[in-house]
């Protein structure tokens, strides 16, 4: 079963049907590494000859988040992007010239930080979010 197939049958697992513009929404994510940004998502489900005013594009990202399928982060830009919520922790890569993103994997997790965040604080980490920004490797050679 395919990643798609999977968030289908948990959609409908949970009593909601599966909508154009949700299926969309899905293959958009599905398909790129990059979190995308709405107006990024408006022109994928335009590319997949879909139309959806910005209520109803906005509706669908905010039930796939409350589902847990998608998650909504901020890449030290004014606007938000999406991503499939995945198996795997994960951080990003952005060139400040390109402003390509990268998905990357830390070898050692952060869990240690935030228990010592947690014992010296007393503050409850309940995520967190890290960015490296630099240049690619195409633009520092350019």
């Amino acid at each position: 079963m395919n990643k798609l197939s999977e968030i289908v049958a948990k959609i409908k697992q949970a009593g909601f049907k599966q909508t154009k513009v949700r299926s969309a929404l899905l293959k958009s994510l599905l398909q790129t590494r990059t979190p995308l940004s709405v107006p990024e998502l408006e022109l994928n489900l335009s590319n997949q000859g879909l139309k959806a005013n910005k209520s109803t594009l906005y509706r669908e990202i905010t039930f796939l988040k409350e589902q847990g399928i998608i998650k909504e982060i901020q890449l030290g830009e004014d606007k938000k992007r999406f991503e499939i919520e995945g198996e795997t922790h994960h951080h990003h890569l952005v060139c400040i010239k390109c402003e390509d993103i990268l998905d990357y994997e830390l070898e050692r997790e952060l869990d240690e930080e935030e228990q010592k965040i947690t014992k010296n604080t007393h503050f409850k980490v309940l995520n967190h979010s890290l960015e490296f920004f630099g240049l690619c490797k195409t633009c520092q050679q350019v």
